[in-house]
């Protein structure tokens, strides 16, 4: 599931700019590797950077050893969680691993299931990511930043869910409450095609 999510997402990164890339992540979909044989396959590609995600990758099993194998490579490790386990087991692998935390906010209906001591264990080089559909979820976001993140160095980004908050009405709030803490970040992918695309 890991694999063939990566390949669907860096496909969709890469457009026609690396076929070479293209074709050894259409490989990756078709085959079972190990740890190391994945390692070794992301390397000949040239990529220094890997985006573990995937739903929720940490419940993969054998997801520890794979984070190791590829910070052992060489290769600078993102880990996208929903945030809904516990990131600590994982933090301690190597420096190379960095995490993006989304936090599912009221919007999502999945707020319940997010597990906040796991603000406590990000650090500058982690980020948290705060997907806003409504004026509730904003408001949400800027009281979890001031109950867990007054203390870290990670950085915080706001997401307007498209269709439900326009960019523009969540820059206002952003500016109407002086959030200098948190960027806006927007899902090109729904401005540059079609909103409802998929695959690209």
């Amino acid at each position: 599931e890991i694999l063939n999510s990566e390949r669907d997402r860096a496909t969709h990164k890469l457009g026609n700019e690396n076929k070479r890339l293209r074709e050894a992540l259409d490989k990756l979909k078709r085959e079972k590797l190990t740890a190391e044989e994945l390692a070794e396959r992301v390397l000949k590609t040239g990529a220094v950077n890997v985006t573990v995600t995937g739903g929720e990758p940490l419940l993969q099993p054998g997801i520890g050893e794979l984070l190791h194998v590829l910070a052992q490579a060489g290769l600078s490790v993102e880990v996208e969680t929903n945030g809904s386990v516990l990131i600590e087991p994982f933090t301690g692998i190597s420096d190379r691993i960095f995490f993006t935390m989304d936090y599912k906010l009221p919007g999502s209906g999945m707020e319940q299931d997010m597990r906040c001591e796991n603000f406590s264990f990000l650090t500058e080089k982690d980020s948290v990511k705060f997907v806003i559909a409504d004026e509730q979820d904003f408001r949400c976001a800027l009281e979890r930043t001031e109950e867990y993140l007054k203390e870290s160095c990670c950085q915080v980004f706001l997401s307007p869910v498209f269709g439900k908050i326009s960019p523009r009405e969540l820059v206002e709030l952003m500016k109407e409450e002086r959030f200098v803490r948190g960027r806006l970040q927007l899902q090109l992918h729904k401005f540059i095609w079609e909103p409802d695309r998929r695959g690209v």
